[in-house]
């Protein structure tokens, strides 16, 4: 490989800007489409790549991408950071500690989704005719790697779904996220160790339990000692140098590329490294709802549009394209993943109306389906045409998530919900000068509507707050608590004279506080008005009015007029 020449710059800079350029755009139109901006990036790269640019204008396909070592080194390196960034982005969306906190359910949930897919889908991929594999010889670790990689959720796909349908920060949206967070930290351990069995060629016991035992103990001190030690760094940074300087954000890039050194360096990939380095960055107490916002904005902004490219780029999809192939691991996998997380739904004792929007959640492939084939094709474990399945599998059942979880959704609101909420109830000027003070005095408003215990309240309202944050930005908050006793939902207003810090995603703080109890026994009923409020409080204008205004009466008219809108709920 020679050196960098003004030509081989000019062209990067070609090939970086038309690529990225390209993908925002098609981006923004699938993004309108309630569509996965990943789509848009892949066409982007098939469009430019040999399967239509190659074959229709070979001379300026072999211009702007000439096969040159150099020249294919230059792009790829960036690709790469994509690939490396968004594992830890994934990493970084979750806290696992709080999520382990309530692990009966969600554990359940996950271990059932991550065992029965492999036991359903292994045969069918086992018994394929020897001309889809790369190398007949490992059809045992070839079957095992496609029924694995069908295990590791697209949580970001899923957050986005939840996310539109305001079902994310709703009891049944946490009990998703933590099941799929704890399926994806243990499908990526499965695949991590796969993947080593196939680069060392062989089963042998000895290398089998040294490469099983450092990748959980990696896990393990990861998740354990080093976590306590990023904690303390970004605490320290956090004390002495402040927000505005940036080191939080250039922190987590540095922990990111030394645990992939890590993992690389003890023979497990570097992916791994940077996805378990997302995880205990996530746990930190000062990293907050607005750094993870930046590190998602920069990381989806420029590095994952040119990763997903890339793929299309040096894949030929038309040629590659098998029906067949795309059929069967679509079908097997939406159904073996909608199986298992529906029965395990079932094991944990979920509201059977909410059984489907469990499975449902569990269904799209996404980012991480490609990203493990990406690293499969290159390592030799599957051929090109497995991988442009795989892809073609992960873009179909993304498609048909948010349809097909939207119609589960409207499907749950059945029933009739009395909720309580009078102009009493909203009070403006509420006198709390931070967060816990203002939980306390809503703690108080609640006991004495619903005759409850005042600290029982309180503890059920913070317990959820840590689990994750309530506030959905523009200076709003909606905690919430299903309690036990209730017949009725209740609804409080509390408008504060200064903003406080509730951990919002664009980092402002919070002046809108709207607080919602529901029954314990009517898990419908929170999604329900929590999605109304949501609804209504994700319009700017209105948002603007109601954080803004000082009269009680406006408030509680403009809120209630909403819960009205909703057929299935009665305030009085």
């Amino acid at each position: 490989m020679g050196p960098i020449t003004e030509h081989h710059l000019m062209l990067f800079l070609i090939q970086f800007a038309l690529l990225l350029g390209l993908c925002k755009a098609a981006g923004y139109i699938f993004d309108k489409l309630k569509q996965s901006s990943v789509t848009a990036e892949l066409l982007v790269g098939i469009f430019l790549g040999p399967a239509i640019l190659g074959k229709f204008a070979p001379e300026v396909h072999s211009y702007l991408f000439p096969d040159n070592v150099v020249q294919r080194s230059m792009l790829e390196t960036i690709a790469w950071f994509g690939n490396f960034f968004l594992l830890m982005e994934t990493g970084l969306e979750v806290n696992f500690s709080r999520i382990w906190q309530q692990r009966g359910d969600a554990v359940k949930l996950s271990a059932v989704d991550l065992v029965l897919p492999i036991v359903l889908r292994f045969l069918p991929i086992y018994f394929l005719p020897k001309h889809y594999l790369a190398d007949p010889s490992q059809r045992v670790l070839f079957a095992l790697f496609i029924s694995a990689i069908m295990t590791i959720s697209a949580l970001p796909v899923a957050i986005r779904g939840m996310r539109d349908l305001n079902i994310l920060k709703t009891d049944l949206g946490f009990l998703i996220l933590s099941a799929l967070t704890i399926n994806d930290i243990a499908g990526w351990v499965i695949f991590t160790i796969i993947l080593g069995l196939f680069a060392h060629g062989s089963f042998e016991l000895g290398f089998v339990a040294q490469l099983v035992g450092l990748t959980l103990a990696f896990t393990f001190i990861s998740l354990t000692i080093l976590r306590r030690a990023v904690d303390k760094a970004v605490t320290f940074l956090h004390n002495r140098v402040g927000e505005g300087s940036g080191l939080k954000i250039t922190f987590i890039m540095l922990v990111g590329a030394i645990f992939g050194a890590i993992t690389l360096k003890i023979g497990i990939h570097s992916l791994f490294g940077f996805f378990i380095a997302g995880t205990i960055l996530g746990e930190a107490k000062h990293i907050s709802e607005k750094d993870r916002f930046v590190v998602n904005r920069l990381v989806y902004a420029i590095f994952v549009p040119i990763f997903f490219a890339n793929i299309g780029l040096h894949l030929d999809f038309i040629a590659n394209f098998d029906w067949f192939l795309v059929l069967l691991i679509t079908a097997i996998g939406i159904f073996a993943r909608f199986v298992a997380a529906y029965i395990g739904g079932r094991w944990s004792k979920q509201d059977k109306s909410n059984l489907a929007i469990i499975a449902i959640s569990h269904t799209p492939g996404g980012q991480m389906h490609i990203v493990v084939g990406m690293l499969a094709y290159s390592s030799g474990l599957i051929s090109e045409r497995i991988l442009v399945s795989i892809i073609a599998s992960a873009i179909l059942s993304t498609i048909v998530f948010g349809p097909w979880l939207s119609q589960a959704v409207r499907k749950i609101r059945k029933a009739l919900y009395n909720i309580v909420f009078s102009e009493e109830d909203v009070f403006i000027n509420a006198p709390a000068t931070s967060q816990n003070e203002l939980l306390r005095f809503m703690s108080e408003k609640v006991a004495a509507s619903s005759g409850l215990d005042q600290e029982m309240i309180y503890h059920e309202i913070l317990l959820r707050e840590e689990q994750m944050s309530t506030a959905m930005g523009r200076g709003i908050a909606i905690p919430h608590a299903r309690l036990e006793g209730l017949n009725r939902s209740f609804i409080f207003v509390f408008h504060t004279n200064i903003g406080l810090e509730w951990d919002s995603p664009d980092g402002n703080l919070v002046r809108l506080v709207v607080l919602v109890i529901t029954p314990k026994e009517s898990p419908n009923a929170q999604i329900q008005i929590l999605q109304a409020l949501a609804s209504a409080l994700h319009d700017r204008k209105m948002s603007h009015n109601i954080v803004t205004s000082r009269d009680r009466r406006y408030v509680w008219a403009a809120l209630r007029s909403e819960l009205n809108a909703c057929a299935q709920c009665s305030v009085d």
